[in-house]
């Protein structure tokens, strides 16, 4: 049986607002990946500058003073 075309607009209808939400969803996937990649970046700079000796932690070999010590 065919359908009608009320029943084919309407499906075109969801079917467009379905490939708009997925739109939206992916470019927020993809904001939240450049914000990602840039935060993997900016820690391997910290890390190469550390192997470095640049920007070296210190460790702390002494109790902090409320231990009592």
């Amino acid at each position: 049986m065919a359908e009608s075309r009320i029943e084919l607009e309407s499906k075109l209808a969801i079917l467009e607002h379905t490939v708009d939400a997925l739109s939206g969803e992916l470019a927020e996937h993809h904001r939240r990946i450049e914000i990602l990649q840039a935060n993997f970046a900016a820690l391997v700079q910290q890390v190469n500058r550390m192997r470095s000796g640049g920007d070296a932690i210190e460790p702390h070999d002494t109790p902090p003073p409320h231990w009592g010590g």
